[in-house]
């Protein structure tokens, strides 16, 4: 009897089993612990790097302007970072002419990249070149559609138009405000008569003096006043500096040493204070020198006219 009785509850046992799976969805699902699915095969890395994107904004500059910056994206699937550096070369020849190293680089994130100015791009073609390696050593895989690598052209800057020359005023009586102090705190020599005012010059004339001094020589504000502007032109007055002053009367102070600017716009100055050094930037004939001008009635404005600077010059020199 016993034995009939255990088989009886093994064949319904047998019964019920299918009943559960079915129940259930059937074969129960492994438990998951993040990662792939159950079963699926892991993604495999790239093999190299890939461009997505190496763009420099502007792809087109004129001659001392800023150098443009560099729009990248890298791609490469299961690696975080590879190294990169970017060089650029000049064209024709491929000569190259500067280097940024990036240091690590995410990948799949679009990064920008400033090229320093120190690289001083003149007229020409020039290739920006991305290189990247990532940490098993491949190297940027370089393609018709991702080549890795732009173009930047600089263009020779127009040259600005010459302003129609002003009237000379004959040489007006010293400043009202009294003696100033000399502009050039060294050793000085006003030159010959291609310095002076007046002095013939392509398509206009000199509006100022030269004052030749060794480069570096510190320029100061004749008298008290405001500075009214500060600004660079490569391709004519180089640094400069224009001051306007208790007298009335407006100061160009022009040549100045690349950098050597320590005033800024709108910021008020004592007489004898410091504004840049000498030097040659800009359209000159080399020779380091302060090209000063003295305008009654405000500097390049309706109105506005230069003086001769020398007399007023030799009366605070005593030459």
């Amino acid at each position: 009897m016993r034995p009939f009785l255990i088989a009886a509850v093994y064949v319904a046992a047998l019964a019920i089993a299918p009943a559960v799976a079915a129940a259930t969805g059937g074969t129960p699902a492994p438990l998951r612990s993040g990662g792939a699915a159950f079963g699926s095969p892991l993604p495999v890395p790239d093999r190299q790097p890939v461009a997505r994107q190496l763009a420099p904004v502007p792809r087109e500059i004129s001659n001392g302007d800023a150098a443009p910056t560099i729009r990248l994206h890298v791609r490469q699937r299961g690696v975080a970072s590879v190294r990169g550096r970017i060089v650029v070369l000049r064209l024709p020849g491929n000569r190259p002419v500067g280097r940024v190293d990036l240091g690590r680089v995410r990948t799949g994130r679009r990064v920008t990249v400033a090229l320093p100015d120190e690289l001083a791009l003149t007229t020409g073609r020039y290739l920006v070149r991305l290189h990247a390696t990532d940490p098993r050593g491949h190297v940027l895989r370089r393609s018709a559609a991702y080549p890795g690598r732009a173009r930047v052209v600089v263009r020779r800057r127009p040259p600005a138009p010459r302003p129609a020359p002003s009237p000379l005023l004959p040489a007006p009586a010293l400043s009202a405000a009294g003696p100033g102090v000399f502009p050039v705190a060294g050793p000085f020599d006003f030159g010959g008569a291609g310095a002076r005012f007046g002095a013939g010059r392509a398509g206009h004339v000199h509006q100022g003096q030269d004052i030749i001094a060794a480069a570096g020589t510190p320029v100061v504000a004749p008298y008290a006043g405001t500075v009214a502007q500060t600004a660079f032109q490569s391709s004519g007055a180089g640094e400069y500096v224009v001051l306007d002053a208790i007298d009335g009367r407006a100061y160009f102070f022009a040549h100045c040493q690349r950098g050597s600017t320590v005033v800024v716009q709108g910021a008020p100055v004592a007489a004898g204070q410091p504004l840049c050094r000498v030097g040659a930037t800009g359209m000159t004939s080399g020779a380091p020198h302060l090209h000063l001008e003295i305008w009654a009635g405000g500097w390049r404005v309706p109105g506005g006219v230069p003086i001769d600077p020398l007399p007023e010059l030799r009366a605070w020199s005593g030459r």
